[in-house]
């Protein structure tokens, strides 16, 4: 049970780490490096005296915490991948920050296979005093930067509503600053949620880009009525280039995007002008590398490698996050020194279309049918609106005939009886060039 001197405490930190979010970002970039080798050097240490995978490869490769103390330096460390932490998640936690004292948060896994990442409290709390950053950025579409309406639309055990339970019941939030919240049901019919949406009137909604990009097109579309925030803003997947332009240039609602994954929970964040991801240099170790693992210039495009500066329970560093990025030729005309990734080519999940119209986002399916047993990845395509194939990864000594006969039954009543759905083993499931595995594929289209 949390004390009300704990509360406070963590009320009290969270306020002394956001004290300076709203200027670092315009500070010159040789003071924010500064604060990034501090904080890298810190880690190595951290790293190396008490997590074992890190402890064995610089041994392995004849290194001491020394010898990494920048950003480039973590090219000595060998890569990781997030198949590696699926695979053996107590090999990245730390010793001195044990599961019963850290917490773990269990990723959706649209990419990939889920994996749990556990945060000590102090980066998480760290983690929501830079998101002030962002909230700067909102606050210049809403007006005010504190007191108005946000809408979630997510599902009740993504990693947003994970942390939102954890920070109410940790910390104090002062009621003038605090926003009024109300969740928008992933998994609720489009003129459900068209209804929610015109009854709450938020100022901003946040969700997954696939889902509100496709419920702001239905409603155009099939001329539903639909309040229109003053800002649009997404994480998680991609929206669409057509619904952007449509909400933006049709419906004249704004359009922003965040940079975040659960390893890290605060990579980038979008500025005023929309034109690209600003990179928090001072809590993530960033670089950009090609096919030969060399390190790309401005305007380069490789894949992107992240170093964890803040969380000291799962310690990732030089890790592979699966996506291709294009790096900005040039600073942002906004004035932030923070470099910035131009785009992001990752996952772009699509929704799912039923009959009679209505759609369904991939997270919908994917929770239930990664909740077999013997399941260790899927990927569901949809041919047509009656025409699915279904693709499973199975774990060794699993008995498939089982296995399929509960896929079949949970897509069936998932999306609908009558449905024909092929289901098929396979050894793997290839990944997209942006390097992310698609975990739903429709090929059927909406009006253009």
């Amino acid at each position: 049970m949390t004390t009300a001197l704990t509360k406070a405490y963590w009320s009290a930190f969270t306020l002394w780490e956001a004290r300076a979010e709203e200027t670092l970002p315009y500070r010159p970039i040789e003071e924010i490096l500064a604060v990034q080798r501090r904080r890298l050097q810190q880690m190595v240490d951290h790293a190396y005296t008490s997590v074992p995978h890190y402890r064995d490869a610089m041994d392995r490769a004849g290194l001491s915490p020394g010898d990494i103390r920048r950003a480039d330096d973590l090219a000595l460390l060998p890569l990781i991948s997030g198949a590696d932490l699926a695979a053996d998640p107590k090999r990245f936690r730390s010793i001195r920050h044990p599961p019963a004292h850290a917490v773990p948060l269990q990723s959706s896994g649209t990419s990939g296979r889920p994996k749990v990442v556990h945060y000590d409290h102090a980066a998480l709390f760290m983690a929501l005093a830079h998101g002030h950053r962002q909230r700067v950025v909102l606050g210049h579409f809403v007006g005010r930067r504190f007191g108005y309406r946000e809408m979630l639309a997510a599902r009740s055990d993504s990693v947003s509503h994970q942390l939102r339970r954890f920070y109410e019941s940790h910390a104090w939030v002062p009621r003038p600053v605090e926003l009024g919240r109300r969740e928008l049901r992933l998994d609720a019919s489009f003129d459900d949620a068209i209804a929610s949406v015109n009854e709450f009137r938020p100022h901003v909604i946040f969700g997954y880009g696939s889902h509100l990009g496709a419920l702001f097109r239905w409603a155009w579309e099939h001329g539903r009525p639909l309040w229109r925030p003053s800002v649009l803003w997404y994480g998680a997947d991609r929206m669409a280039d057509r619904d952007r332009t449509l909400i933006e240039g049709e419906l004249g609602v704004p359009v922003v995007s965040t940079y975040q994954c659960d390893e890290v929970l605060r990579l980038g964040f979008q500025c005023e002008r929309r034109e690209g991801f600003h990179l928090s240099l001072d809590a993530v170790a960033v670089r950009v590398v090609d096919r030969d693992g060399n390190a790309v210039g401005p305007g380069g495009t490789g894949e992107i490698v992240i170093s964890t500066l803040t969380n000291r329970a799962t310690v990732l560093l030089n890790y592979k996050l699966g996506d291709i990025v294009t790096m900005g030729a040039s600073p942002c005309a906004c004035g932030r020194t923070l470099p910035t990734i131009r785009c992001i080519q990752g996952r772009a999940e699509d929704v799912v279309l039923l009959r009679g119209g209505e759609m369904r986002h991939p997270l919908v399916l994917l929770q239930d049918l990664r909740a077999v047993r013997g399941i260790v990845e899927v990927q569901l395509v949809q041919d047509t609106l009656e025409r699915f194939s279904l693709r499973a990864v199975c774990a060794a000594g699993s008995h498939w005939e089982t296995i399929r006969a509960q896929l079949g039954k949970i897509v069936r009543r998932l999306l609908g009886e009558g449905l024909d759905v092929a289901i098929e083993r396979v050894d793997s499931i290839p990944r997209e060039p942006g390097g992310k595995v698609r975990s739903v594929i429709s090929r059927c289209r909406t009006s253009a």
